[in-house]
């Protein structure tokens, strides 16, 4: 008897240390943030003025059969130009997702994201709004090198109004202990055709490169 209960004590112990590890196996996620440098037409008008965008994000996935993945990210955006007026906003990306593919070597991501622009303004209109847009995400590494190319885009139309956010890049992967850190750069582009108005449409091109850092654990 006395065996058989040391022998159930060992087991248990063993468990207890085994579920650490393998919940690291059923759940996962990312958080990360990035600083982009960008250039800015407001209505076809080049803007003097168009500050350095912080974006930041985070992510959740797990294993459940059916239910998808979460992904939040928030980007600022500040412009300001003699000839564009201020055009200032909030977009969050609410995105859901699943993973049709994902292994050491290639990821493919696609779903549904909803994106939110608050507290926006636009040559002194104001505008809170919601718009829909298919999401996709695509990495793929560089086979012998910690590197990988990466791709992600939004994209919408409804209501008269059209979105695009898009970007790809470059990672850099560093294995750490208990997470990986991903050194990241690139180019980011954002097309949006704003139809909130009364009097006209908003028309606002974003470009330039972007630099990041990623813990993907």
């Amino acid at each position: 008897m006395k065996t058989t209960s040391m022998t159930l004590a060992a087991a248990a112990f063993t468990a207890l240390l085994a579920m650490p590890s393998q919940a690291a196996t059923l759940a996962g996620g990312k958080v990360g943030a990035d600083a982009w440098f960008m250039d800015a037409d407001v209505n076809n008008v080049e803007a003097d003025d168009a500050s350095t965008a912080g974006s930041y994000y985070a992510a959740i996935e797990h294993p459940l059969p059916l239910i998808p993945n979460a992904k939040i990210r928030q980007t600022s955006v500040s412009v300001d130009g003699a000839d564009t007026g201020k055009v200032d906003f909030d977009q969050i990306d609410f995105v859901a997702y699943y993973e049709f593919l994902d292994n050491d070597l290639v990821s493919v991501d696609a779903g549904i994201n909803m994106q939110r622009f608050q507290s926006g303004k636009f040559q002194g209109q104001s505008f809170d709004e919601w718009q829909p847009n298919i999401y996709a995400d695509a990495r793929v590494g560089l086979v012998g090198t910690p590197l990988f190319v990466f791709a992600t885009v939004s994209k919408g139309e409804f209501d008269g109004s059209s979105t695009l956010d898009a970007e790809a890049g470059l990672q850099y992967q560093l294995g750490l202990v208990a997470a990986d850190l991903n050194v990241r750069g690139g180019y980011r582009m954002i097309d949006h055709d704003f139809d909130y108005f009364d009097n006209n449409k908003g028309e606002l091109d974003l470009t330039g490169f972007f630099v990041g850092a990623e813990l993907d654990f």
